[in-house]
Order: C-alpha cells, then sequence, then structure tokens
C-alpha cells in the first residue's frame, strides 16, 4: 500500500505536516494521540478516487512543529487544523478524527461550524473535563504516568496490542508498534493535557450537524457504552458498533470503515460540494 509523500508548508509561523490524494470534495481525517498521518493509509487507497484526502500530522507530530503551550486545548489544534484547510483552499469537508482525534474534529465544528459539512467520530473519548477536578487529576496522571519511566518505544511495545480487537494480525501489530514509536512524548503529554480539559458530553448538544459515531465491539479505551451516550446526545447522530474492533478500526478493518463511510459521506456529499472551492 502506497501512502502519499509529505507535504510541509508554514503557516502562521509553524510548520505542519500532512499528506493528500485525490480530487474533489475535501476528507479530512484527524489522527489518534499514538498516530499520525499513515494511520490513514488504507483510507488514502479507498477514497482517493473520489475525495480529496487530508490527513494531518497533528502539532508536534511528523513533520508538524508542536504549539508553543505547555497544555493546550482541543480548539487550539481545530485553529491550527483550520489555518491548513484555509490555505489549501478548504472551505468545508467531511471531516473524520479517531479517538483524541475525535475531540479535535468536535472542536472544529464547535469553533468554525462552516468548515464541518459532516463529522464522524470514531472511537471517540470523552475527555475528562467533566470530572470531580480529583479524578480529573487522577486520570491525567494516569495517562502520563508510564513516561516517567519507559521511552515510547517501550511504552508502544506494552501498549499496542492493548488497544487492537482479539484478532488481529502479527503484521497489525508489528505496524501500530512502529507508528506509535515514531510519538514523541512531549507531543504526547500536549494531547494529554487536551484529554484533561475536553468534556465530549458537554459539547454534544452543540453538534448540529450530521454525524456518524463508530464504536469497537472490543474497544477497552472507548468503550462501545460511552460512544453510544455520546451519540445520543449528539442531536440526530447515527451510532454504529462493529463487533471484534478494537481502537484502531481504519487499521483493523478498513474495508468495514470504507462502507460506513460510504454510505454516511454518499448522503451528505451535495452540501460540501457547494462549499468547497
Amino acid at each position: 500500500m502506497t501512502l502519499p509523500p509529505v507535504r510541509t508548508a508554514k503557516i502562521n509561523g509553524r510548520t505542519l505536516s500532512w499528506r493528500e490524494q485525490g480530487d474533489g470534495v475535501a476528507l479530512v481525517l484527524i489522527h489518534g494521540i499514538g498516530g499520525n498521518s499513515e494511520s490513514w493509509a488504507a483510507q488514502f487507497a479507498d477514497f482517493a478516487r473520489k475525495y480529496r484526502v487530508i490527513a494531518w500530522d497533528a502539532p508536534g507530530y511528523g513533520g508538524s512543529a508542536p504549539l508553543p503551550k505547555d497544555a493546550p486545548a482541543a480548539e487550539d489544534y481545530a485553529r491550527a487544523l483550520a489555518a491548513l484547510l484555509d490555505m489549501q483552499g478548504v472551505m468545508a469537508a467531511h471531516i473524520v478524527g479517531q479517538s483524541i482525534g475525535a475531540v479535535i474534529a468536535a472542536a472544529l465544528a464547535r469553533a468554525i461550524p462552516a468548515t464541518a459539512q459532516s463529522l464522524t467520530l470514531l472511537h471517540p473519548l470523552m475527555g475528562f473535563g467533566g470530572m470531580a477536578p480529583a479524578d480529573r487529576a487522577a486520570a491525567r496522571a494516569g495517562r502520563l504516568a508510564p513516561f516517567e519511566a519507559q521511552d515510547m518505544a517501550s511504552f508502544a511495545e506494552q501498549r499496542a496490542a492493548a488497544i487492537l480487537g482479539p484478532g488481529h494480525s502479527p503484521e497489525l501489530l508489528a505496524q501500530v508498534k512502529r507508528i506509535m514509536s515514531a510519538v514523541t512524548i512531549p507531543a504526547y503529554r500536549q494531547l494529554v493535557e487536551v484529554m484533561a480539559s475536553a468534556d465530549m458530553m458537554a459539547w454534544a448538544p452543540s453538534l448540529a450537524l450530521p454525524t456518524l459515531v463508530i464504536a469497537g465491539g472490543a474497544d477497552k479505551v472507548a468503550p462501545p457504552e460511552s460512544c453510544r451516550a455520546l451519540a445520543n446526545a449528539i442531536p440526530g447522530a447515527t451510532y454504529e458498533c462493529y463487533d471484534g474492533i478494537g481502537h484502531y478500526m481504519q487499521l483493523e478493518d478498513p474495508k468495514r470503515l470504507r462502507a460506513a463511510l460510504d454510505r454516511f459521506l454518499a448522503a451528505h456529499d451535495d452540501a460540501a460540494k457547494a462549499a468547497t472551492y
């Protein structure tokens, strides 16, 4: 599977990197905390024949410069992504976010509603923002604790299998470990801060756009019950759950993800075409 090359540009004084392939309505892909633009390798092959597929490297990931704040919020990432899309001439797009990428996708839809013509939240995290302060602090500390005594490669070795469904292949596990090992600890820490402040359940009622929430039946990171609760809180959202899938559907079962997105995106392409130049 051939990935499109990484592109870079300096936007608002900071470098951002991304991969892009295809023409037509923009399909923007936002990776999770342990990923990068390579996480969407199969989706370029699946969707670039119909869409302009854009997968960024979030600030601090790949060739993208980190955000200057030690504790950025989801809105900071959303503004960076919006600046990239504006530079690319994309006024509106279908937005797909996985894990913490779903939080960034929701923040973008809330901050600049016209940018998102549809929203797909794949294995969405809820964030710790709705917790009591002591619980929130404990959850944040738990996410950061592994890096007090190990590097990212060691973390990936321990963590990768836990985020995948039970039927994963050795080849998939090796791919996930490699992608996760490329993440820097400072970039990971910054997205943990996003997790600590975000409150997807509180944001849900304001997501007044076509939304698809996808859960993995074997996902221990974003369990089906939390994904269903989020979908129920978003006006008119559709909820789908796939048995045997862990926290990484775009790599675990790209064929089933393609079928789900094909159905959902096709219903909302006309609005996106009218708003893209």
